[in-house]
């Protein structure tokens, strides 16, 4: 159930920075860097208290909630904030962030909660399932096409690949790095 709950959380919050963004224009994007900056800097602040086992009553019920059993502190969401501000701070192109924040969203959350229930394991990453894959590509497909047209669906496919790789770090940045990198390569 935790992981269900993990999942919502992860694709509200990128569904309502995408509104936020497009209610913001390409002319306030300082202003989503700042908030994200600062919204960053607490969590930096809570993960740095729960390390040191200090007591926080309303961060810890929220833990208790959404966070996995044994893991550290909010390293997910780290990443996925770390993540959002890749994309903000270095593609300039409206559409890229959108579609970005839309695969890394509604992709990866989806693909998870399809996984979790998969039987049929990637080879090269047992960890991962064919059916979390597929969802991933198929989910991001469909949440990057408004932003980018067909090649959100290109987009959709290298970010699925990605994400299905083990790299040693969490796919809540390889997603975003994969989009960066992709707009550098196609701009």
């Amino acid at each position: 159930m935790v992981e269900i709950r993990r999942r919502l959380i992860h694709i509200s919050f990128g569904v309502l920075v995408i509104l936020a963004l497009s209610l913001l224009g390409t002319d306030r994007f300082e202003f989503a860097e700042g908030a994200l900056l600062a919204t960053f800097l607490v969590g930096l602040w809570i993960i740095d208290q729960k390390l040191k086992k200090r007591k926080l009553p309303i961060v810890d019920y929220m833990l208790g909630m959404f966070e996995r059993p044994h893991s550290l502190p909010a390293y997910g969401a780290f990443w996925y904030g770390m993540g959002v501000l890749l994309l903000l701070s270095f593609i300039r192109n409206m559409s890229y962030v959108l579609a970005g924040i839309a695969i890394l969203a509604l992709g990866d959350g989806t693909s998870t909660l399809v996984g979790m229930n998969g039987t049929r394991r990637i080879f090269y990453n047992k960890k991962k399932t064919l059916e979390g894959t597929a969802a991933f590509f198929i989910v991001s497909s469909l949440a990057s096409y408004p932003f980018l047209g067909s090649t959100g669906i290109v987009l959709s496919l290298l970010c699925s690949i990605a994400e299905s790789i083990d790299w040693g770090v969490d796919d809540n940045f390889i997603i975003p790095l994969t989009c960066l990198l992709f707009y550098f390569i196609s701009v």
